[in-house]
């Protein structure tokens, strides 16, 4: 097969980026290389990477270029894109490089670059691009993300069963030393434990260290378990684990618990374990006023 032809092929399956290197393994000489860049139908993104003038700058020939400029692995936010995790790619592509390499090289696509390397089970493939194993992927989105999109990121790879938590948890201990898994740690915690018990436990502590009183807890109303209720003052309050829909039937069943309460003249709330977690003021803000609303209705 000639030259030509391989080379086309390898721009057809890599989203139009190409590298010197590769080139000459394909055959092309360093003269055909030359005059493709001087005729303008390879255009330079860094030294040796060239993206073909018959394809456009895609977000993948964005990620790809990045890669063969600098080499390492994809991580962080661009390796959540790259596993369809977020919709967009971010702006800066996020990668991580062996220790032993020095330096930095001149790139037209703006990188963040790390220097770490991984355990093998921590790395994988995607589109022949090296990225971060899923599971770590999903912990480390957890370093970059806003804590809402990091439990929405972990609960949706978890519903559609892309990842188990004991995965989480063996990529966690693998790499326990990383900069940046403390919230990692405390969102993969409550997603393997009993996470409403716990948030549970959290609403207790929150209630004491309040001063909230009045309230009994798993008490029964119309055929429903309530988790806390104010009998005196018609409030209900359900405490949910850390994910939003992990279980179909448990939200369905607190939609239909909701709606019993309000037709019995009841107050409800409901509070996320991650709202207690990091919300704790807002959370009790939100109590204390229906206390205070409840009271100067009676």
């Amino acid at each position: 097969m000639p030259a030509c032809i391989r080379v086309a092929e390898h721009l057809a399956g890599h989203d139009g980026i190409i590298t010197a290197a590769r080139a000459y393994e394909l055959g092309m000489s360093v003269g055909e290389v030359k005059h493709r860049v001087a005729v303008r139908l390879w255009i330079p993104h860094a030294r040796g990477v060239y993206l073909s003038a018959e394809h456009r700058m895609t977000e993948m020939a964005r990620l790809r270029i990045a890669v063969a400029t600098h080499g390492g692995v994809v991580d962080r936010t661009a390796a959540a894109w790259l596993h369809g995790l977020i919709n967009d790619l971010p702006d800066v592509i996020t990668l991580s490089v062996p220790q032993a390499v020095h330096g930095t090289a001149d790139c037209a696509v703006t990188t963040d670059s790390k220097r770490r390397t991984f355990p093998s089970e921590d790395v994988a493939a995607v589109a022949g691009i090296p990225v971060t194993a899923l599971p770590l992927t999903i912990l480390q989105a957890a370093t970059e993300l806003d804590i809402d999109a990091a439990v929405s990121v972990m609960d949706r790879a978890l519903q559609i069963k892309r990842v188990t938590v004991p995965a989480l948890r063996a990529s966690l201990d693998r790499n326990s030393g990383a900069h940046g898994m403390r919230l990692a740690r405390i969102v993969l915690t409550a997603a393997e434990d009993d996470s409403e018990s716990e948030a549970e436990r959290l609403f207790v502590r929150l209630l004491k260290r309040y001063g909230i009183t009045g309230w009994e807890q798993q008490k029964w109303l119309g055929g429903h378990r309530i988790d806390f209720v104010w009998p005196e003052l018609g409030i209900a309050v359900a405490i949910n684990g850390w994910a939003f829909h992990h279980q179909y039937d448990r939200w369905d069943n607190d939609l239909r618990t909701t709606n019993m309460l309000v037709a019995m003249g009841w107050y409800p709330l409901s509070f996320p374990w991650k709202r207690l977690r990091f919300e704790e003021e807002s959370v009790m803000r939100e109590l204390v006023n229906a206390i205070e609303t409840r009271q100067t209705c009676q």
